[in-house]
């Protein structure tokens, strides 16, 4: 997934997707936050990474791309497709 806040505003847009308040949505959207997440959680291919509410899969791709395994648990039902979409590319992904 290549990841910018212009790239995540035009899924976001071409998916029709409306945040919903009831889950209390917010995405990032800072890659340099991202980037420093992945550097503080120090993963290694060993890792399992446990992720709550992934979203549209910005930092989830990250997670991916360093750890030995993510899954994701995602309540909004409607984000399903475009995770599927955004992280087809990662076979240590499960939603």
């Amino acid at each position: 997934m290549i990841y910018s806040p212009k790239a995540m505003k035009q899924i976001l847009e071409d998916n029709e997707f409306s945040f919903k308040k009831k889950f209390g949505q917010n995405f990032i959207i800072d890659e340099n936050i991202i980037n420093n997440i992945i550097k503080a959680a120090d993963l290694d291919k060993d890792t399992l990474v446990i992720e709550i509410g992934p979203g549209a899969g910005s930092l989830t791709s990250k997670l991916a791309a360093s750890a030995g395994f993510v899954l994701c648990y995602e309540i909004d039902k409607t984000l399903k497709e475009i995770l599927s979409d955004n992280l087809k590319n990662y076979n240590n992904v499960e939603i």
